[in-house]
């Protein structure tokens, strides 16, 4: 039975009895278990049982270099996030935020906002067959936090607005996949034209996979408008944008509202003062990139996915390891 090197690391092991399944917990301490695989056993099986998201073999297969999860193998399960702040020799975990807006079912898009239902389906079958790991929205809080470890690969799916093409294209292609995701929609929208109706919106909450947040009340630029607003009138008009649409989505969906999506990708710290007061935890801008473990909660970016985005230039937007020599 071949020991990994981390395990000479890990003192004053306690002898352990128990087991789950076919599989033996050989000894723990504090922050680890030692657990012997079993027959037909595997990483993400291990992950499910002890760290209840079978996602994280990928942080089991960090611990655990040149391991097999098979049987008679010793490995290490970390207890706790014994790595906070995601940052390894060799670089820093990111998460990539993407963001989309409209979909359509004609066979070219000809509005940059707008993705096709084929781009759409090969772009989450290419996050499928490339493992990448869809998370919700509420998993990037904790990682912020250092309190939850992420799968390697991990990935966010947010659509603004809250057009109607979201439930008719995007939504049956997420549920075949199992993938959450966040609509942020603005509520002067709902009803109205291609939007959304409310009944929709109401299926659509009714499903664990979908989050339904702010994108605030009408969708204005909300940085301040220079030399024609006072401090006053741009306060009253931020706290109305915000509000607004929290009081009438807590009402529809049952659900706290706890994440904004900044229209046009425009804040302010007077706006983030505001979330932080109605106790919004994150807040989302639409600039490029992906987010380390130390970013700002209130200005988080994301990365858009236009509608001439091939998988070449959408698996670039991927970016889920920054490469750094930190030895």
């Amino acid at each position: 039975m071949k020991i990994n090197i981390l395990f000479s690391l890990v003192c004053c092991l306690v002898v352990a009895s128990c087991s789950i399944s076919n599989r033996a917990l050989v000894a723990q301490n504090t922050n680890f278990w030692l657990v012997e695989a079993g027959s037909d056993d595997s990483f993400a099986q291990i992950a499910k049982d002890y760290l209840g998201d079978p996602a994280l073999a990928s942080m089991l297969i960090r611990y655990n270099p040149g391991i097999q999860a098979k049987a008679g193998e010793v490995i290490a399960v970390p207890k706790d996030n014994l790595n906070p702040s995601a940052v390894y020799a060799s670089g820093i975990q990111v998460v990539p935020i993407l963001c989309y807006h409209q979909f359509t079912s004609k066979k070219r898009s000809l509005n940059s906002m707008m993705v096709t239902r084929n781009d759409f389906a090969r772009q989450m079958a290419y996050l499928k067959d490339n493992g990448y790991q869809v998370i919700p929205l509420s998993d990037v809080g904790p990682f912020l936090q250092g309190k939850k470890p992420l799968p390697d690969k991990s990935v966010v799916i947010t659509v603004d607005d809250g057009y109607a093409s979201f439930y008719q294209i995007a939504y049956p292609i997420l549920k075949q996949y199992g993938y959450p995701s966040t609509l942020f929609v603005y509520t002067d929208f709902v009803g109205i034209g291609r939007a959304l109706s409310w009944q929709q919106i109401e299926e659509l909450n009714n499903d664990p996979l979908i989050a339904i947040q702010s994108h605030s009340k009408s969708h204005a630029n909300l940085a301040k408008a220079t030399g024609s607003e006072s401090d006053n009138d741009y306060l009253a008009r931020l706290a109305e944008e915000v509000d607004k649409p929290d009081k009438i989505l807590r009402k529809k969906t049952q659900h706290p509202i706890e994440y904004f999506a900044y229209p046009y990708g425009n804040s302010s710290p007077e706006l983030i003062k505001i979330l932080q007061q109605r106790d919004y935890r994150m807040a989302l801008t639409v600039r490029r990139g992906s987010n380390p473990s130390y970013s700002s909660p209130y200005l988080l970016r994301r990365t858009m996915i236009y509608g001439q985005d091939n998988l070449k230039s959408f698996s670039n937007k991927l970016d889920v390891f920054h490469q750094l020599n930190l030895q």
